[in-house]
């Protein structure tokens, strides 16, 4: 197997240096039904598309926010306003998935001290709120493999595919895509489904929504989609929040199916981002072979935010009449990092 997926890799990885030289701003990527086969993987893996020079890529569809990509991203700043994407860290007030609660311990100087002065410590579970999911995260789960190859064995001692790759490229920075589609549904359909039960949301209604916006996709898009979770949250009774997080893992996300991955691998994302607890809805059907987190993070090495905070933003961009701007998100610089709050900005 090793030197099939070596082969493959190396086959991936010339045909994106060819295709990428002259300047241009845009990857060209095999159709999905071309891509060399990585034995062992379904076919659409990309392990081995970012190579460079030998060395394995650990960064993902994040390379695809080239210095063009970035300029040009820029244009959508017109206003100067901007909105903070990050929940507050104590938001989550019941952690799903047995995760430890938010937790900020203030010292103060003065009790040991001549200085009047103020620390803090502050414990987080980097999955237990506004998130973005590392390439080692999630793995294959036939498999235990995670993006590009690296086994769970390596991942559980090494550094390799951590949120500090995303660091030392210079961050997040790109042009977001605001996909509102819990407001289509409102405007076409009527009262939404509850975002703390199983709802697939149809990868017909995403680009229903965005016919709707007025939005059109480019290579390099950050794509973030409201369903509708946060709101509830934000909403909800203490006793309701319980029952829907922590007691209950269930919630509304992306449908995972054939016809979504095509999709999704055709508009050649950068990231992809969720208001919802796992951005596709959970839990997953492992068997059916499309699991999102599997196909983005794994296959592609997309990473996927989850349960950020959309709602000034669907304000602003309603407002506005435009679901497009500026994004930056500076991770936590953790080396080996699995998770992280995203820093996240939406800039207009």
């Amino acid at each position: 197997m090793a030197n099939t997926l070596k082969t493959a890799q190396n086959r991936l990885s010339a045909l994106a240096q060819t295709l990428t030289t002259g300047g241009g701003s845009e990857y060209s990527f095999p159709a999905f039904d071309d891509l060399p086969k990585v034995e062992g993987m379904p076919q659409g893996n990309l392990w081995g598309f970012f190579d460079k020079d030998g060395k394995k890529d650990e960064v993902g569809t994040i390379n695809l926010l080239t210095p063009a990509v970035v300029q040009g991203a820029s244009r959508e700043i017109s206003t100067g306003e901007h909105i903070q994407l990050d929940w507050p860290l104590h938001n989550v007030q019941y952690p799903g998935f047995n995760r430890k609660e938010f937790h900020q311990k203030k010292i103060n100087f003065a009790d040991f001290s001549d200085f009047t002065a103020m620390d803090d410590e502050v414990y987080i579970n980097t999955q237990a709120g506004s998130q973005w999911d590392s390439l080692k995260h999630f793995a294959h789960q036939a498999s235990g493999t995670y993006y590009n190859g690296l086994t769970h064995e390596q991942a559980s001692h090494a550094d390799t595919n951590g949120t500090h790759n995303w660091c030392q490229r210079g961050g997040i920075v790109g042009r977001g895509v605001l996909c509102d589609w819990l407001s289509w549904y409102e405007a076409k359909k009527g009262e939404a489904p509850s975002p703390v039960t199983r709802h697939e949301i149809p990868v017909d209604e995403i680009i229903e929504t965005l016919k709707w916006q007025g939005t059109s996709l480019r290579q390099g898009d950050i794509m973030i989609i409201r369903s509708g979770y946060v709101r509830w949250h934000n909403n909800a009774s203490e006793t309701d929040r319980k029952s829907g997080t922590r007691d209950n893992s269930v919630a509304i996300g992306l449908q995972a199916n054939e016809k979504t991955i095509r999709w999704l691998y055709d508009q050649h994302f950068a990231a992809i981002v969720g208001d919802t607890v796992a951005f596709e809805a959970w839990p997953p059907k492992f068997t059916d072979g499309w699991c999102l987190h599997e196909w983005l993070l794994v296959h592609w090495g997309t990473a996927i935010g989850e349960m950020w905070d959309l709602e000034r933003l669907s304000e602003k961009c309603k407002e506005m009449r435009r679901y497009t701007f500026f994004l930056t998100s500076a991770p936590l610089h953790v080396k080996g990092g699995i998770g992280s709050p995203p820093g996240a900005i939406a800039i207009f």
